[in-house]
């Protein structure tokens, strides 16, 4: 049930998104055309307080609104469970299991230089036993390949919830349209 909440969801929240083509960049009616950018991540988290690892599967979509600024929202899924909890100064106090966590989070895209992005996003953590609001910062690199649209973006992340936080590495293959 929330995984179909969180599918139609995000479908009506990105359908007016993407239907937009173009803007105008200045009156001399030269035109700019932005771009939208769809792709697939495989990856890897490793829970830091417990050194966990589950590998991690995800979508990222992103409209760029500027060249160096786009929004967007990333879906994770992590594959496996890890045991662990901690209060609010940081000290373990039980185990906890979460098994199969979905990541859903709306994003900000800033290019600082070149193919180097800055995401940060903030949003929440499903899982059958606790949700839990995550917030995410993280790095990638834009490389085109040779058929044109077509990127490959390898990226590491941080995660941070209240209970623990995660190290997130992968590669991003997707498309600009």
């Amino acid at each position: 049930m929330k995984l179909t909440f969180i599918l139609i969801f995000t479908f009506y929240t990105c359908s007016p998104i993407l239907a937009q083509e173009h803007t105008k960049e200045n009156p001399k009616n030269h035109h700019q055309e932005l771009h939208n950018f769809l792709g697939v991540f495989v990856g890897n988290t490793i829970i830091v307080q417990s050194a966990f690892k589950l590998p991690t599967f995800g979508i990222e979509y992103v409209r760029e609104i500027t060249p160096n600024f786009g929004v967007g929202i990333t879906t994770e899924l992590e594959i496996g469970s890890h045991i662990i909890q901690k209060n609010e100064d940081g000290d373990i106090v039980s185990e906890v299991q979460r098994q199969g966590a979905v990541l859903l989070l709306p994003s900000v895209f800033i290019r600082v230089y070149k193919g180097l992005i800055v995401t940060v996003g903030y949003g929440v953590e499903l899982e059958k036993n606790e949700n839990l609001g995550m917030a995410k910062l993280g790095l990638e690199y834009k490389l085109h390949l040779r058929k044109l649209n077509w990127l490959v973006l390898p990226s590491v992340s941080w995660d941070r919830t209240k209970l623990f936080d995660g190290m997130v590495y992968g590669v991003t293959f997707g498309r600009s349209f």
